[in-house]
């Protein structure tokens, strides 16, 4: 056996031998994934947080740097305006929205019972024609006061659910406040970063390696950037025009409707449909005739946005057709959830479009044209 015939071998063999323990220790691994993930999520959070700021920090560095010419003072300026828009929007929103939110709730919870006494009159001022029908129909709504109980109690759920759900917010101050220093860190000092990385890059694998790594991470960058920029001012404005249509139109949950619309905006397909659902939903239970016009006033704006706002804003950075779109998004949100729905658009575009040039490069080769 020749030395590189017995290589070989050995390559096979701990290849072997890990697939192996790999499938016999599935939960094993599974776990210590887990964990090694929960210790570095302050940094991954970190990262996303810098990624997101970084993108109006550079427009803020851009204009300061016409007219202040020290960098260090550009960039501490940058950093600190970034983030106090940032801490400003959550907070606005939260300010805004949780009194709101609350107030709805209990709204919610002393209207179940009109809610089921109106539609007991209106069936049994239906059935007058029909009195036995309508003795039993009476007989049936007076045991409902189980179901009474069962949606005061799934409302209560809510309300317990949002508590916890704050609490866990709280108890989370600690990882919150190292994943924003770790993002500052980022942004202080990227492009050392970012020479480091790449100087590692270079210094491990071959250069047409490194160089067609670095094209496929310029390329993400670049859709990344425009999606996420496109994306959140387009839900901004989709939010504030919903807000502005449902309080003129007299609607209630004007607020919680157009927050609800703005951050769900940033699902494209699903998110439109989640927030009509859960909207229609809100106002269903003051008023069904209202629900099924908050539908069609829904459906109006969501065709202006679609055919005007959207083209303007966003354009084609994804530059996906509809199918595959939807075909993305399915995918991510089945695999990952809510975060996979965000993420696999801009990550199926980057894909689409190495797929897309390396077939033409293969066609060109070939010298095949397909009409």
């Amino acid at each position: 056996m020749t030395k590189q015939e017995l290589k070989k071998c050995i390559t096979i063999t701990i290849i072997v031998a890990a697939a192996y323990l790999v499938v016999n220790n599935i939960p094993d691994i599974i776990n210590i994934f887990k964990t090694i993930i929960g210790v570095l999520m302050p940094f991954i959070i970190g990262g996303v947080i810098a990624y997101v700021l970084n993108i109006p920090m550079t427009k803020i560095e851009n204009l300061l740097s016409k007219k202040i010419k020290k960098k260090s003072v550009v960039r501490t300026i940058s950093i600190t305006l970034s983030l106090l828009v940032f801490v400003a929007i959550i907070a606005i929103i939260l300010l805004l929205l949780i009194p709101e939110l609350v107030q709805s709730i209990e709204s919610l919870v002393s209207s179940v019972p009109a809610l089921l006494n109106n539609v007991q009159s209106w069936a049994l001022d239906l059935l007058d024609q029909y009195p036995e029908l309508q003795t039993e129909l009476a007989k049936a709504f007076q045991e409902t006061t189980g179901v009474k109980d069962i949606l005061t109690t799934i409302l209560n759920y809510i309300i317990d659910g949002s508590v916890g759900f704050v609490s866990s917010l709280v108890s989370s101050v600690v990882t919150i406040f190292m994943a924003l220093v770790f993002a500052i860190y980022m942004l202080s000092q990227k492009e050392s970063l970012l020479r480091g990385c790449k100087k590692v890059l270079y210094a491990t694998v071959k250069k047409e390696q490194a160089d067609k790594v670095m094209e496929v991470l310029n390329l993400t960058n670049k859709t990344f950037y425009k999606f996420i920029s496109g994306q959140c001012l387009e839900a901004c404005i989709l939010g504030v025009l919903m807000f502005a249509v449902v309080a003129l139109c007299g609607f209630p949950y004007a607020l919680i409707i157009g927050v609800l619309t703005a951050v769900t905006a940033l699902v494209p397909i699903f998110g439109a449909i989640a927030a009509m659902v859960i909207g229609a939903i809100l106002i269903a239970m003051t008023s069904p005739w209202k629900a099924l016009l908050f539908i069609v006033v829904f459906q109006v704006i969501q065709q202006i946005e679609g055919n005007l706002i959207y083209p303007k804003v966003v354009g084609k950075s994804v530059g996906l057709s509809p199918l595959w779109t939807l075909l993305a998004i399915t995918v991510g949100g089945n695999l990952f959830g809510i975060m996979g729905m965000l993420v696999s658009l801009p990550v199926a575009s980057v894909l689409y479009t190495l797929i897309k040039e390396n077939v033409h490069l293969k066609l060109k080769d070939k010298k095949i044209e397909v009409v």
